[in-house]
C-alpha cells in the first residue's frame, strides 16, 4: 500500500544542519568516485567501475539513520556511495580495488563484491535481495530493532529472485528495507521500455508498504527516511523509491545516452545546485576533493598485496574420520530407517541449538514433509521450522541471509530437480562468500536435495543433479548412502562444518535401514587421520590383494555391493570398495593408492557417465597414474528418466550392468 508518513520526532537535528552533513557526505562521494574514473582513465585501476555520481543522495540522506555495525546494508554493484556513507574507509575500499595493502578483501572483491562490518556487496542484479530478508529476519529473533537494508535498481526490477524476496519479507514480517534507486537507465537501456505496470503496486501486491520520493529535495527527503528506518525497525516490512539520476556511464565510459539528456540530468542534478549557490558548499567540495587526493596519493604508495592462501572452505570444527561411522567391532548399533534417523537427528539438533533452523516447502504437521523427514519438528520446535512459499531461490536466499547473521539454516529442497532454481544463491553467493570477502565472514548453510530414480515420478522429479554442484569452489557436496550413520553424517555437516554444502539423500534411501555389517567379504579401513568426509574405505580381510577397485555413492551402494556379492561367489572375486562421502572436493589419494595395486577401476552412479562424479574420478586418478589401468563407468542412459516402471528400470544401473562391466574389465587384463 502506499503510505503517507507523519513527522515524528525522531528526526532530531534542523532541516539545515540535515542538509548541510548530507551535503557533506554526497560531496565525499562524488570526489571520491570521480578520482576513481581518473585513475581507470589512467590505466591505475583495472576491470570496472561503477559510480554512483548523480545519486549520492540515495545513501547521504540514510545512513545517518542507521547504526553501522548493527544494522546491516546489502548494495548491488554500484555500491561505493553507500560504503562511504555507512562509515567504511576510503582508504581501505582503494586499496581493494588497486590491489594494495590494507585492502578491504585482500583484493580479491574488487570494486563491486565489499564487505565492511556488516555491510556486503554484491554484482549480481537481485541476488542480494532474499539473502537481506534472511538477514532481517535472524537479527529479529537474536533480538534487538535492528534493520537490513537492500539496495537495488530499475534493471533489477526484471529479475524473479526480487519478487521472492518481496514474498519472504512480506511473510516473515521480516524488518528490511528495499531501496530502489531509480535512475531511469538498466545499463544502457532506458527502463520504459522493458518495465511495465506500476511499480509501487506491484510491491504493494505482495503486502510491502511502499513510497516514492524525489532526491531533489535532500532535506526533505533526509527527514522522511528517517522516519521510513523507524517504521521497518518496528517490524515493517518496506519499498521505498528514490527517483534520482544517473551522471555518468554505467560503467567507465559506456554511455550512449544523447548528450542533451546527460546535460539536462547535470542542470537538475541537486547537488550540482546546491554547490552553485552555497559558499560552504563549494568549501566542503574543495575539502572532499582535497581529502581524495590525500587518499589517492597514499594508496598508490603502499606496497602491492602479497600473495595469500587460497583456501575457499573454512574447516571444519572437529574431525569425524570416516570408520566412526561404521564399525565392524563391538556390538552393532540398532538403527531405524534412514528418515526416521534424519528425522531424529533434527530433533536432538533443534532441541541442543536454538540457531539450527530448518526451511523449505510442506514442513508442517502433520504432512511433515514430503519424505517425512521433518514429522513432528514444526510441533516441537514451532520457531526453527519455516515452512515456506514454493520458491526455491528465494528459500536458499534468505537461508544464505540467516547463514551470515550466524545461524544454521538447512534448506529442504523437495526434489534435486529443483535445484537448478538455486543454483544462481548457492554458486554466485554462498560458494563465493568466505573466499571473496578475504575469509571474514562464515556462511555455514546446508541444502539438501532428494535426489535419484526408481519410483516412477518421471523426467522432472527423478533426475541426480548434484554433478552441477561439483567443481564450484567454495562449495562442498555430501551424498548420503546406506553405508553412512545418518544422524551422524548430517549432525557433522550442520553443526561443525563452517561452510556452505550440498547435502544429497536419494530417495529409495528413506525406507532402508543403514548397513552395519561390511559387505561381502570386506573390513573397513580405519583411518583416525581421515578429514571430516572422507569417503567409506573396505579391503579384502587377511590384507589380501583385491583384483578391482570399486566406487560407488549414494543410492548405488545397494546395487554395486549385489553385483561384488555375485562375482565372489562366481568368481572369488576381491574388491577394494569405496563409498564417496564428499563428491566434491574430490579426495582421490586413498582410491588412486588402490587403483595403482589393482590396475583396475569401475565407478557406479545414478548420472550419465561421460560427465559425471565417476567419470571426474577416472580423469583423476588418470593425471595421477603413470603405471597405466583399464576403467569402466557405469551409470543411466543419456535420456530423460520415463515415469513407466519398466521402461525407467532399464534406464538405470543394475547389478546386472555393474557385474557386466567388472566381468569385462577383468577378462581385459586377465583377473589375477
Amino acid at each position: 500500500m502506499l503510505v503517507q508518513l507523519a513527522s515524528t520526532n525522531s528526526v532530531p537535528d534542523s532541516p539545515a544542519s540535515d542538509l548541510f552533513a548530507a551535503t557533506e557526505t554526497a560531496l565525499e562521494i562524488r570526489a571520491f568516485e570521480t578520482k576513481l574514473l581518473e585513475l581507470f582513465k589512467g590505466g591505475g585501476l583495472s576491470g570496472t567501475v561503477h559510480t554512483c555520481i548523480g545519486q549520492e543522495f540515495c545513501a547521504a540522506a540514510l545512513h545517518p539513520h542507521l547504526r553501522p555495525g548493527s544494522d546491516a546494508f546489502f548494495a548491488t554493484h554500484r555500491g561505493h556511495g553507500h560504503y562511504l556513507a555507512h562509515g567504511g574507509p576510503p582508504d581501505r575500499l582503494l586499496a581493494e580495488m588497486m590491489g594494495r595493502q590494507g585492502a578491504l578483501c585482500l583484493g580479491r572483491g574488487g570494486t563491486q563484491n565489499l564487505l565492511y562490518k556488516r555491510f556486503f556487496s554484491a554484482g549480481i542484479q537481485g541476488g542480494s535481495a532474499p539473502i537481506a530478508v534472511g538477514y532481517a529476519w535472524a537479527m529479529r529473533c537474536q533480538g534487538g530493532r535492528r534493520i537490513a537494508v537492500a539496495q537495488i535498481g530499475d534493471g533489477t526490477l526484471g529479475e524473479g529472485t526480487l519478487y521472492e524476496a518481496f514474498t519472504f519479507a512480506a511473510w516473515l514480517r521480516a524488518p528490511v528495507l528495499f531501496l530502489l534507486e531509480a535512475n531511469g537507465w538498466a545499463q544502457s537501456t532506458d527502463v520504459r521500455r522493458t518495465t511495465p505496470g506500476n511499480i509501487l503496486q506491484r510491491a504493494a501486491g505482495f503486502g510491502l508498504e511502499v513510497d516514492w520520493k524525489k532526491d531533489e529535495n535532500p532535506s526533505a527527503l533526509y527527514e522522511h527516511l528517517g522516519r521510513v528506518v523507524e517504521k521497518v525497525r518496528g517490524g515493517t516490512p518496506f519499498l521505498q523509491v528514490v527517483e534520482t539520476r544517473r551522471l555518468m556511464a554505467h560503467s567507465k565510459g559506456d554511455d550512449n545516452r544523447s548528450a542533451e539528456l546527460v546535460a539536462q540530468l547535470w542542470q537538475d542534478d541537486p547537488l550540482t545546485q546546491i554547490v552553485a549557490r552555497e559558499e560552504s558548499a563549494k568549501s566542503a567540495q574543495r575539502a572532499a576533493e582535497t581529502a581524495a587526493d590525500h587518499v589517492v596519493e597514499e594508496v598508490s604508495n603502499r606496497p602491492l598485496l602479497a600473495e595469500t592462501d587460497n583456501d575457499v572452505l573454512p574447516g571444519a570444527s572437529a574431525v569425524l574420520p570416516a570408520a566412526y561411522f561404521h564399525s565392524d567391532a563391538g556390538p552393532a548399533k540398532e538403527y531405524g530407517r534412514v528418515a526416521e534417523e534424519l528425522n531424529r537427528a533434527f530433533h536432538d539438533m533443534m532441541a541442543e541449538h536454538p540457531e539450527v533452523v530448518l526451511i523449505g516447502e510442506d514442513l508442517l504437521d502433520p504432512y511433515g514433509g514430503a519424505f517425512k523427514v521433518s514429522r513432528g519438528l514444526s510441533t516441537k520446535f514451532p520457531q526453527q521450522v519455516l515452512s515456506t512459499p514454493i520458491a526455491e531461490a528465494g528459500i536458499v536466499g534468505v537461508s544464505n541471509g540467516m547463514a551470515l547473521a550466524g545461524l544454521r539454516p538447512v534448506a529442504e529442497i523437495m526434489f534435486a530437480d529443483f535445484a537448478t532454481l538455486i543454483a544462481d544463491q548457492l554458486i554466485n553467493f554462498a560458494a563465493k562468500f568466505y573466499y571473496m570477502y578475504g575469509g571474514q565472514v562464515r556462511c555455514p548453510l546446508t541444502v539438501r536435495i532428494v535426489s535419484g530414480a526408481g519410483r516412477g515420478y518421471g523426467p522432472t522429479h527423478s533426475q541426480s543433479l548434484e554433478r552441477l554442484f561439483c567443481g564450484i569452489p567454495g562449495l562442498r557436496v555430501l551424498a548420503l548412502s546406506q553405508r553412512h550413520d545418518p544422524a551422524r553424517l548430517l549432525t557433522h555437516a550442520v553443526l561443525h562444518d563452517d561452510g556452505p554444502k550440498v547435502f544429497v539423500e536419494n530417495k529409495l534411501l528413506y525406507a532402508l535401514r543403514p548397513l552395519v555389517e561390511p559387505p561381502v567379504d570386506l573390513a573397513i579401513v580405519p583411518d583416525t587421520n581421515a578429514p571430516g568426509f572422507s569417503a567409506l574405505q573396505y579391503r579384502p580381510r587377511g590384507n589380501r590383494n583385491a583384483d578391482v577397485t570399486v566406487v560407488t555413492y549414494g543410492g548405488m551402494t545397494g546395487v554395486t555391493e549385489a553385483a561384488m556379492k555375485q562375482l565372489l561367489a562366481e568368481e572369488e572375486t576381491s574388491f577394494d570398495y569405496f563409498v564417496l562421502t564428499q563428491l566434491w572436493p574430490l579426495d582421490i589419494a586413498p582410491i588412486l593408492q588402490s587403483v595403482r595395486r589393482t590396475r583396475r577401476l569401475v565407478v557406479v552412479e545414478e548420472n550419465v557417465p561421460e560427465y559425471s562424479v565417476g567419470s571426474t574420478v577416472i580423469a583423476a586418478v588418470a593425471q595421477r597414474c603413470s603405471e597405466g589401468f583399464a576403467s569402466r563407468a557405469v551409470g543411466v542412459q543419456p535420456v530423460p528418466i520415463p515415469a513407466v516402471r519398466h521402461l525407467e528400470e532399464k534406464m538405470l544401473p543394475s547389478a546386472a550392468s555393474v557385474v557386466e562391466a567388472l566381468t569385462a574389465l577383468l577378462r581385459e587384463r586377465g583377473q589375477r
